[in-house]
Order: C-alpha cells, then sequence, then structure tokens
C-alpha cells in the first residue's frame, strides 16, 4: 500500500474544489452573456480546455511524487500493465469495450430517465464545441481525462484510502465521494451518471487489477460524447 493516505487524500481535496469553483464563476464564460457562437468563443473555450487538461496533470503529478517518495509500488505495478500475452492485450480491450457499452447504456436511460429533471447550467452549454478545432481540443481533454482520471482515482487514491480504512468497499465509496468533486459543475442531476459510471469503472479496476480497460473506456466515452454534442450543435 501507499502511505500514509489522509495527507495525500486532504491535498487532493483543494485542487478539486478550486475546478468547481473555476467552472462556476461566470467571468470565466462570456458567452452565457452572448451568443454561443460569438468570436469570443473558441479562445474561451480553448483557454477551458488548457486549463482543465493543466489541472489534470497537477492531479497525475501529485499521485506520481506520492509513488515515488514511498517507493513501495511502481508506476507499471499500479495501473496493472501486465500485457506480455496477445491473449491479454485481446482480454483487456474486450473488457474496455464492455465496459463502454456499460457506460452508454448508463448514460442513455439516465437520460431518459432523469431528463425531464434536468436543468443544465450555463457553464454545462457553454462547454459544447462550436467548430473542429474546439472539437479536437476538447477530444485532447477527453483522452487526457481517460488516462489521469483512472491513474489518479481509480488506482492513486483507491490504494490510498484502502490504506486509510483497510476496506475494500468503504475505500471505493470514500474514492468516488472524491470523484465527484469534479464534476459537481453538471449539476446534481447529472451527478447521478457519473456516479454510477464510476462505480462501474471502480468495479472493472479491483476486478482485473488492472487500470487500462477502464482507460481506454473513459478516454473513449468522453470522447464519444464530446463529439456527439458537437454534432448535434453543428
Amino acid at each position: 500500500m501507499v502511505s500514509p493516505a489522509v495527507p495525500t487524500l486532504l491535498f487532493f481535496l483543494p485542487p478539486c474544489s478550486l475546478f468547481r469553483l473555476y467552472c462556476d464563476g461566470r467571468e470565466h464564460f462570456p458567452s452565457q452573456r452572448s451568443v454561443r457562437k460569438s468570436p469570443q468563443h473558441t479562445p474561451a473555450f480553448l483557454k477551458f480546455c488548457f486549463v482543465l487538461t493543466t489541472f489534470l496533470w497537477v492531479c497525475f503529478a501529485i499521485a506520481l511524487v506520492g509513488i515515488r517518495r514511498r517507493g513501495r509500488i511502481s508506476l507499471r505495478e499500479l495501473v496493472g500493465a501486465k500485457w506480455s500475452r496477445w491473449q491479454t492485450i485481446i482480454g483487456d480491450l474486450g473488457i474496455a469495450l464492455a465496459t463502454l457499452v456499460t457506460m452508454a447504456v448508463i448514460g442513455n436511460l439516465s437520460n431518459a430517465v432523469l431528463g425531464p429533471f434536468q436543468h443544465d447550467s450555463a457553464a454545462f452549454h457553454w462547454m459544447v464545441a462550436q467548430n473542429t478545432v474546439e472539437a479536437l481540443a476538447f477530444l485532447a481533454l477527453a483522452l487526457t481525462a481517460g488516462f489521469v482520471e483512472e491513474f489518479v482515482f481509480r488506482g492513486y487514491i483507491q490504494r490510498q484510502c484502502q490504506a486509510l480504512c483497510g476496506n475494500t468497499v468503504v475505500a471505493s465509496i470514500l474514492q468516488l465521494i472524491i470523484f465527484s468533486q469534479g464534476h459537481l459543475y453538471q449539476g446534481w442531476i447529472r451527478l447521478v451518471p457519473v456516479v454510477l459510471i464510476g462505480v462501474v469503472l471502480t468495479i472493472v479496476a479491483l476486478w482485473r487489477k488492472s487500470l487500462i480497460p477502464g482507460m481506454v473506456a473513459h478516454g473513449l466515452g468522453d470522447g464519444l460524447v464530446a463529439f456527439s454534442f458537437f454534432l448535434k450543435h453543428l
């Protein structure tokens, strides 16, 4: 296990809270007060993608420093990279595909059941790509999120919580609570599928003892959602 757990967990909460404040801050979303397809949208959107990508890599760096300082587990062990045989590669990709389908089902069912109750925030509407440049920037962000969020939450923080409480279920709940902090800008209703998808990704990571299927599914899922919103608003 990686330790000490408590200081590291507390260190992750401020950046999550700061990111939520960034998303809630009206001054960062000028298009809330103007036409969404205004000339100001692309520079502001690209700035947002840059800030969020930087935020994700800062979280990754924090986790990496924690691993290196203790040296009780290697990066390869934490990720669970066991691609020594082609059967393992095919197995992980197959599980990633099944996970992606499950995520899509959760998303579609949530939209069908909770759609009438959803009142998307202005920030959420603002985060829809309006042109190809914005779509590509968001795709890069989505792929980054797939790797970094799985590494940080399902990998590092999950182990920290396990070291803290010694119980896998409780550790998973704590990890999901911290994970949800970075998605509160989407609103409480949209947080339901986020948490459910987080549960699926946690189960897959614990079952396979590998983050790779979740990284692939998470990155592809975020990317497909980004492009579906982009195509819908062309």
